[in-house]
């Protein structure tokens, strides 16, 4: 069995860029939800008193 030889020149990055960008854009997403549910929790009593009402502390 021979060892496969890998040239740089062909060698393809294409999933590895798009798993990448991938990622990057749900990350993205996660904080940017994340955040805006957290303002809404910090400015807004009434969500606040019912999120602390379930037993969630933040």
């Amino acid at each position: 069995m021979k060892a496969k030889k890998i040239n740089a020149k062909t060698f393809n990055f294409d999933n590895a860029s798009k798993d990448q960008l991938i990622f990057l854009v749900v990350s993205g997403l996660i904080i940017f939800f994340a955040k805006a549910i957290y303002d809404l929790y910090l400015h807004n009593p009434t969500f606040h008193m019912f999120i602390q009402s379930k037993g969630i502390f933040l």
